[in-house]
């Protein structure tokens, strides 16, 4: 009786183990599939370098900008309209008063720098955008998403140009397709 005790005892611990190993195995290849999808679907947030940091420029909104654009990898993102919009990008509003209330200054090489009311300041460096993956043009200008809750394939970008006239700021029209840069902002 003893032996077909031991007998039943392997036996059950060598099935177990075979069912537990079928169901981790399974349960890992699954959650890699989801989480390859949820990858190719989106820019995750939460895999972001996490690096992002603000400067209080001394406006009135108390609006602190974060001092370069967003990177992943070391590199500028770079997305539609509908993945920036995930973050917590800057207002019409927050974008015209930094417009308004701050000096600008322009350098070829090192593209517009924006002094706020308390002597900090950000740069803005040539981006240019992307209408299709991996293909930049008008490099020589700077744009970013601008927070916009209007409907239609149009939303808002700030497009900064240097002109004849001078340094030109602008918020304009923009196809939600195209990939531009991203600059983050937070109250204080």
């Amino acid at each position: 009786m003893k032996e077909l005790k031991e007998i039943s005892v392997n036996y059950a611990t060598e099935k177990t183990n075979e069912m537990m190993s079928q169901i981790v195995a399974r349960a890992f290849a699954d959650g890699y599939r989801m989480g390859y999808k949820d990858r190719e679907n989106e820019i995750p947030v939460d895999l972001r370098d996490g690096k992002t940091d603000f400067v209080d420029l001394g406006l009135p909104s108390g609006t602190l900008w974060s001092t370069d654009y967003e990177k992943y990898d070391g590199k500028t993102m770079f997305m539609t309209y509908e993945k920036a919009a995930e973050f917590c990008i800057p207002s019409e509003d927050q974008c015209q008063e930094l417009i308004s209330m701050c000096r600008w200054t322009y350098t070829r090489t090192s593209g517009f720098l924006c002094i706020g009311p308390n002597g900090n300041n950000i740069r803005f460096r040539h981006t240019g955008f992307m209408k299709i993956e991996g293909k930049n043009i008008l490099f020589d200008q700077c744009y970013m998403w601008v927070g916009f809750n209007g409907s239609g394939t149009t939303k808002k970008g700030m497009i900064q140009n240097k002109t004849v006239q001078g340094t030109v700021m602008e918020i304009s029209d923009v196809f939600m397709g195209y990939r531009l840069p991203i600059r983050l902002v937070k109250n204080k």
